[in-house]
């Protein structure tokens, strides 16, 4: 079940402004994946995932960590979050509506197309779902009409302490009546500012925040985001027909 909200609306692109965290750069590879919380797909294998290592907030609960991937393809932008946690809570006491989401474990993910940098802009689109009950309660707080949720899915799995986050959505622009699948291909140069992180529950009440860069938790602000390019490129596969495994590299190296 999914409870939220779900239209789609238009951006116009200015210049490029310079990020102020130039050392968070990422790339959103082509691809596919079913939308289903299994984050083994082939072509997450192949994802370029990164650390969400800014922590903010109250005490930093044991053991939690998360990565996170951005993959796109002609119709959708896709995120997978891969999330160490020993609790998972979203207390209705905490989230009586999917507005509140953010006091419980739920990411959220808050994109500046324009790329311009701009402190609390109302252009930025921004949302996030977490799981409750078995309902996964979704909600967009920032350009509602530019964003359609296509797909949510959250699996938990509480013997391992882990929680799995993977969406597929299409994001407009405000100006241009453009899905940003058609801006990429058409602009392969493409860049828009880009931030996502994860809250942390206890049971309770909210405690923290992994952020990758910064920009949403503290403050709604642009300048502090890290820079989201795309491959245009297919996904690289070995002479085995295998996906470049670069998610299983990273877990490796753990």
């Amino acid at each position: 079940l999914v409870a939220g909200l779900a239209v789609a609306s238009t951006c116009m692109w200015a210049s490029p402004a310079q990020a102020e965290n130039p050392d968070y750069n990422r790339v959103a590879r082509r691809g596919t994946p079913t939308v289903d919380g299994d984050l083994t797909d082939r072509d997450w294998e192949g994802a370029d995932w990164q650390e969400m290592d800014v922590y903010a907030g109250g005490a930093k609960p044991g053991g939690f960590e998360a990565f996170s991937a951005v993959l796109w393809d002609d119709d959708h932008l896709y995120i997978a979050i891969d999330v160490t946690d020993r609790d998972h809570a979203v207390p209705v006491a905490a989230v009586p509506g999917a507005g509140d989401l953010w006091n419980g474990d739920s990411p959220q993910h808050r994109v500046d197309l324009e790329y311009d940098g701009i402190a609390g802009s109302a252009d930025d689109i921004e949302w996030g779902y977490a799981l409750q009950d078995d309902v996964v309660l979704v909600n967009a707080w920032s350009s509602q009409a530019n964003i359609e949720f296509v797909s949510m899915e959250v699996v938990r799995d509480d013997a391992n302490d882990k929680t799995y986050y993977e969406t597929a959505v299409i994001l407009t622009t405000h100006q241009t009546n453009e899905s940003l699948s058609d801006y990429i291909n058409d602009n392969k140069d493409a860049k828009v500012g880009y931030s996502d992180m994860v809250n942390a529950n206890d049971g309770d009440a909210r405690l923290g925040w992994l952020e990758w860069s910064s920009g949403i938790g503290a403050a709604k602000n642009a300048f502090l985001f890290g820079t989201l390019t795309f491959d245009h490129t297919p996904q690289a596969v070995d002479p085995a027909g295998k996906a470049v495994t670069t998610w299983a590299a990273l877990r490796a190296a753990r």
